[in-house]
């Protein structure tokens, strides 16, 4: 039996492998090749997972609930504790009052683990969903297995990294099932506005969609208060929003987060939710309790740890013609590539194993690539900082080469 000859043709058969890829385990896979020739220390700004451990209480937390007898078991739905520190956290940080939405809230292994039931929940074969690029592309990929036709509506400068809804057929909205967004957004840094989520509510109520906001940088804004779907009128009719505990608050490899719908949603999820997973270790559950509970001291100085990297790095990027704008919200710096680089792929290839400079591409609205404010620093500040402004004035083909 040949391997190719038994995938489903749902995920494309003999196909599969072709169009399956995930963009970030493709760019591991050349940073691996990389480091086994290693011809300079690698400088890291891929992956977006931090550099930093979370908060000294958050840990303490974790240990000591983990040496508790009752902790061990199946989390199934998640513990109603973590379920009431989320509602706290939304009020907090975006001022959503959940008992006045008639919202409901359930835990998930992470926000891609959201992505992941959300078309399960939702999708029937024919169904479109219309998503945003650059973006996580986690729902849409689940959602074109489960045979849905997709929609991608491109986030460019011009419209401040806002989807165009008017540029939107009518007989694609007609057909929708699910309107993808990300706000705050990776890779490009931009935050919706209220103007934006109305109008959207408005498209999503006329035409009987489901609005679907990837929230998980939602507390990283650096100007403006931080703002969710739910701050809208009538958002609870329709719009379902992830939340995560992984960006914020140093909490990758911890998989927690939450996810906010109306009751009748919120059925659905959990009924699917059941049989994919039997929740997050309890413990864990207790430690992302502990972090909204510090949340304000230990967000405001996450965002300061973030928000400088951002302006030293833009700095030294920009004086080397790679030209950026420190983000609105997130730790990324999404960057052009030099007039000379056909693609961002091409661009991050060459940054790579040129400078040993590990980015991620992103060709999907013109040649980018997305520098993460996530990187290690071996020694001090001033020795990684130089090295870098060392390794691009090794770079001879971005010299000059300004994007203007």
């Amino acid at each position: 039996m040949k391997l190719d000859e038994i995938i489903s043709t749902r995920l494309g058969g003999k196909n599969f492998f072709k169009t399956s890829y995930y963009k970030f385990e493709k760019c591991n896979q050349l940073k691996q090749k990389y480091l086994k020739e290693k011809k300079l220390p690698l400088i890291n700004f891929g992956i977006g997972e931090s550099d930093q451990m979370p908060d000294l209480t958050i840990l303490d937390e974790l240990t000591k609930q983990s040496y508790v007898y009752e902790n061990r078991i199946y989390a199934d739905n998640g513990i109603d504790a973590f379920k009431i520190a989320a509602k706290k956290h939304l009020k907090a940080i975006y001022n959503v009052d959940c008992e006045k939405k008639h919202l409901k809230i359930n835990h998930v292994m992470g926000a891609k683990s959201g992505l992941v039931i959300i078309p399960f929940s939702f999708i029937s074969p024919g169904d479109y969903v219309i998503y945003t690029t650059p973006g996580y592309q986690v729902l849409p990929t689940i959602a074109q297995w489960l045979q849905a036709k997709l929609y991608e509506v491109p986030l460019l400068e011009e419209n401040n990294y806002l989807p165009d809804l008017e540029a939107i057929p009518e007989e694609i909205y007609k057909k929708a099932k699910i309107f993808l967004v990300n706000y705050p957004n990776s890779p490009t840094g931009a935050i919706a506005n209220v103007a934006f989520y109305r109008k959207l509510i408005k498209k999503a109520l006329t035409y009987h969609f489901l609005i679907v906001n990837d929230c998980v940088y939602g507390p990283l804004t650096y100007h403006q208060k931080p703002l969710s779907i739910f701050n809208l009128a009538k958002s609870e009719k329709c719009c379902i929003e992830i939340h995560s505990l992984s960006k914020a608050f140093h909490m990758t490899g911890f998989r927690i987060g939450f996810v906010v719908a109306n009751a009748a949603l919120m059925h659905i999820l959990k009924e699917i939710k059941d049989n994919m997973d039997s929740g997050q270790y309890i413990p864990i559950q207790y430690a992302a309790i502990k972090a909204y509970e510090n949340e304000k001291n230990i967000i405001e100085k996450n965002k300061a740890f973030f928000y400088d990297r951002l302006l030293k790095v833009s700095q030294i990027l920009n004086r080397y013609h790679l030209t950026c704008k420190v983000p609105e919200a997130t730790f990324y710096l999404y960057v052009k590539a030099p007039k000379n680089f056909k693609t961002g792929e091409e661009f991050f290839l060459y940054l790579l194993n040129e400078g040993g400079i590990y980015t991620i591409p992103w060709d999907e609205v013109g040649p980018y690539v997305r520098f993460a404010m996530t990187y290690h620093i071996e020694e001090n500040e001033e020795i990684f900082y130089q090295t870098l402004e060392n390794r691009l004035k090794l770079l001879t083909k971005i010299k000059d080469n300004d994007n203007n």
